[in-house]
């Protein structure tokens, strides 16, 4: 495979997985979708909210565990904090809370029907599931017949008192339903009870400040909201999405109930924050229902929650999601994919990945101009994401195959040369030629006795299976010591230790190496019925380099070492040890020898040689008697 048809398939492979991700965001499995809600989430939270209209003031009045006399709050404490409240004036007053419960002809209950009936007010109510209708006038909610099947729907409620039903006072529902996460993202603009449509709290909140016509929810799956002249989308099943408030936020426009109660505060000093306001009454008590978790606190207050949604519909700024927003997302990544897929082949690995990176961050840079532009919602994240998953899948595959190409390369090439010559031309493939280069190396020959008497004796089929299985033992234990197999010549091995690079305890490592194949191939006598091997080993100062012609070329050692190893392999044969070790290894090596005593070599006359002092290593052959003893270091 050419390295143009591998950079294609890689683009079509970007470009397939970004159509599966594309069908993914269109089909919205569930694990996907509650990544998609944490991303839009982020969305809302880092872009800043807008500001409020300024013709509207909203006072969140949070009731405390206690009232303003130490006492638990109770239904007379909600009664003087009303008289209190209708004192100041105010435009509007909703109440976050439930009077239910408790309706009889107490004082209490007197003498908070009589406060609620001197202001403007909305009160709050619950779905339940006992067929229980509310109390009082019917609802201004006007629902489009095909809106209607997409509210949240129950067949009755908890609701106040009808004693507390002035004409002035209205109902709406407090329904804060939790999604898949029991996080509060959506709230119904509207809900039915027993079949008839009631408004939400902040939905009521602004019909009634605003003195505005019934509101109008409409389109299929009741994706509307019709407030006056305003029209307001809405998220799926009739939902408002919530914008929830930093902390200071919060704290700037919330009030301590207790402080409206303290008699040493004049209605004076209070009336031109209240008079006219729309003020919102709630509690933050974790007993009465009031936190709620959401995407900013998971003990956010359900009032700030009213609070939140009532100025978002007041200033326009409601967070929404388009019915088609999948099917837009979708597109997007599609589109993207092609333009990936078209990019890839020609680019580089790491330009192609930043290519998909730019594509990602246009993904995202889009959907927060869109909310930025109208509060429109598109996933900032997924998209993106998908693409850089293609894009990096994409890539690794094409590198895969590169790293495959390249290793059969390597393997073929290593069939010529040694695989260290052959992975230095690999990084650097410039190198026509290795230059020469002094180095000191460790040099060790095997030889395998009776081999000739083997190929006379021996099919052809078996001697080269017999050969194969033993070259593999004897390479294995070069490699796994570090050695570098110079040449293989008929039934032997020349290798190599600290070349072509530094090898630090060479000699050891050579050592090792050779006590390995000496306990490997003793293991193969008897099963292949071939003679012992035989070792020598030297070490000392040798040159390296490329040798031969443009046509054939060999990485290999020459120097007094090479040919002295060769000549110790060939002692063995009268010494009796399989392995012969010369005095330069003996220098340093720090495994322990046993002399040998001085032999004559042919052209090198008179030399020291050893052997291995531990008999364990090596059984190839009985050891001479003598005294073992560490070799001398220079």
């Amino acid at each position: 495979m050419t390295d143009l048809p591998r950079r294609w398939l890689a683009g079509a492979t970007a470009g397939a997985l970004c159509l599966l991700g594309a069908a993914l965001l269109l089909v919205q499995p569930p694990a996907l979708l509650r990544w998609q809600e944490r991303a839009l989430d982020a969305l809302i939270l880092l872009a800043p909210a807008p500001a409020s209209d300024p013709d509207t003031r909203i006072l969140v009045i949070d009731i405390p565990r206690t009232d303003d006399r130490g006492d638990p709050w109770s239904r007379a404490a909600s009664a003087r904090l009303a008289a209190r409240l209708a004192a100041l004036e105010p435009g509007l007053i909703g109440w976050d809370m439930v009077f239910a419960g408790g309706c009889g002809p107490e004082t209490a209950n007197i003498a908070l029907a009589a406060a609620l009936s001197r202001s403007p007010s909305v009160l709050g109510f619950l779905l339940a599931t006992r067929p229980e209708p509310l109390p009082g006038p019917a609802p201004a909610l006007a629902l489009a017949e095909v809106a209607a099947p997409a509210l949240w729907a129950a067949p009755g409620a908890e609701g106040p008192c009808p004693g507390f039903l002035a004409p002035g006072v209205s109902l709406a529902s407090l329904s804060l339903p939790g999604d898949a996460e029991a996080r509060v993202r959506r709230v119904p603009a509207a809900v039915t009870v027993a079949g008839l449509g009631y408004p939400s709290l902040p939905v009521e909140l602004v019909r009634r400040f605003r003195d505005l016509p019934a509101p109008l929810i409409a389109g299929d799956g009741a994706s509307s909201l019709r407030l006056g002249a305003a029209g307001v989308p809405l998220d799926r099943a009739g939902t408002l999405r919530l914008r929830p408030r930093p902390a200071l936020a919060r704290d700037l426009r919330t009030l301590d109930a207790r402080v409206l109660l303290q008699e040493a505060l004049s209605a004076e000093s209070l009336a031109l924050a209240f008079r006219g306001s729309l003020v919102i009454v709630g509690s933050s008590v974790p007993q009465r229902g009031g936190l709620r978790p959401t995407a900013a606190d998971p003990l956010y207050p359900s009032v700030q929650i009213a609070a939140d949604l009532t100025t978002d519909l007041m200033s326009g700024t409601l967070p929404w999601r388009p019915a088609k927003a999948p099917l837009t997302e979708a597109l997007a990544l599609a589109l993207a994919g092609l333009a990936l897929a078209l990019a890839l082949p020609p680019l580089a690995p790491l330009w192609g990945f930043a290519t998909a990176l730019g594509l990602a961050l246009a993904l995202s840079s889009a959907s927060l101009a869109a909310y930025l532009a109208d509060n429109r919602l598109h996933d900032p994240l997924l998209p993106g994401l998908g693409l850089l998953l293609a894009a990096s899948v994409a890539i690794l595959m094409q590198a895969a195959l590169t790293a495959r190409a390249e290793r059969a390369l390597r393997q073929r090439m290593g069939q010529l040369l040694p695989p260290v010559v052959v992975a230095r031309l690999a990084s650097n493939p410039r190198l026509l030629r290795l230059s020469g280069e002094r180095r000191e190396v460790t040099a060790l020959f095997t030889d395998l006795e009776g081999f000739t008497a083997a190929t006379q004796r021996l099919e052809p089929e078996v001697l080269i299976a017999t050969l194969d299985r033993y070259f593999a033992a004897v390479s294995a234990a070069i490699l796994h010591h570090g050695g570098m197999i110079d040449k293989i010549v008929g039934d032997a091995v020349h290798a190599l230790f600290n070349a072509p690079l530094d090898q630090p305890g060479h000699a050891d490592a050579a050592l090792r190496a050779a006590a390995e194949i000496l306990r490997e191939t003793e293991a193969l006598r008897t099963e292949l019925g071939i003679g012992r091997t035989r070792i020598g080993v030297e070490t000392g100062e040798a040159i390296l380099g490329d040798v031969g012609s443009g046509a054939r070329i060999d990485y290999t050692a020459h120097g007094a070492c090479v040919n002295l190893a060769a000549r110790l392999e060939q002692a063995g044969k009268s010494l009796g040890p399989a392995l012969i070790i010369g005095p330069g290894t003996a220098a340093q090596t720090s495994i322990a020898l046993r002399p040998l005593g001085p032999q004559d070599l042919r052209s090198f006359g008179s030399v020291e040689v050893f052997t291995l002092a531990d008999d364990s290593l090596s059984r190839s052959a009985p050891v001479p008697p003598g005294t073992e003893r560490r070799a001398p270091r220079p």
